[in-house]
C-alpha cells in the first residue's frame, strides 16, 4: 500500500484527536479553546482530503475505508469528551443520537459487507447539511467563549447540535431505506 497525500492528510486527522483530548482536559480545562481550534484544523483536513483525493485521482481503497472511521472518531471522542462538561438535556439527547447513528451505520456496513454487498450511496445535500451542522456545533461547544462575549456560543453550540440530532435522524432513515433490501437478506 501506497500512502497518498489525501490518506496523509486523513491520518493527521485521527492523530489530532488524543491531542484534542488532552487540551481540553488539561490543567483544568486552561488550553480548551486549543483543542476548538485543533478541532476546527482537523475539519479543514477532512476537507482537503476528499478534495485532493479527486482532483489529483488519489482516491484509494484504503482512503474510502479510512476516511468514514476518521469521521466517526473524531465525532464520537468529542462528543464523549463534551460530555464531561455538558449537563444539558438537550446536549445528552442530541449526542445520544448522534453518537447511536454512528455506530448504527456502522453496522449496516458491516451486515452488507457480510453479504458481499457494497452499498455506495452517495452522500446527499441533506447529509452535508446535517456534518456541517454538526461540526459547527462541536466546535462551539469545545470552545470557552473567551473571544466571543457578545455571543453565548455554548447556547448556540447546544442549538445547532440539535439541529444536526434532528437532520441526523432524518439522514439515517434515508440511508436505511436505500439499503432495506440488503440488510434483510
Amino acid at each position: 500500500m501506497t500512502l497518498n497525500f489525501a490518506t496523509l492528510l486523513t491520518l493527521l486527522r485521527i492523530t489530532f484527536i488524543p491531542i484534542i483530548v488532552f487540551t481540553y482536559i488539561y490543567n483544568d480545562g486552561k488550553y480548551r479553546d486549543v483543542s476548538a481550534y485543533i478541532f476546527l484544523v482537523a475539519l479543514i483536513t477532512d476537507y482537503f482530503d476528499g478534495v485532493i483525493a479527486r482532483k489529483f485521482n488519489q482516491v484509494t481503497t484504503f482512503g474510502i475505508f479510512l476516511d468514514p472511521i476518521a469521521d466517526k472518531l473524531l465525532v464520537v471522542v468529542t462528543v464523549i469528551l463534551l460530555s464531561s462538561s455538558n449537563d444539558s438535556i438537550l446536549f445528552l439527547m442530541s449526542a445520544l443520537i448522534i453518537v447511536s447513528r454512528e455506530f448504527l451505520v456502522i453496522a449496516i456496513r458491516q451486515r452488507l459487507a457480510e453479504i458481499k454487498r457494497s452499498m455506495s450511496i452517495k452522500v446527499n445535500l441533506l447529509a452535508k447539511v446535517k456534518t456541517g451542522f454538526q461540526m459547527i456545533s462541536l466546535f462551539l461547544l469545545l470552545h470557552t467563549n473567551i473571544f466571543f462575549d457578545v455571543l453565548n456560543l455554548h447556547t448556540l453550540g447546544l442549538l445547532l447540535l440539535f439541529i444536526a440530532a434532528v437532520l441526523t435522524v432524518i439522514s439515517f432513515i434515508y440511508y436505511v431505506r436505500n439499503s432495506w433490501s440488503d440488510i434483510i437478506r
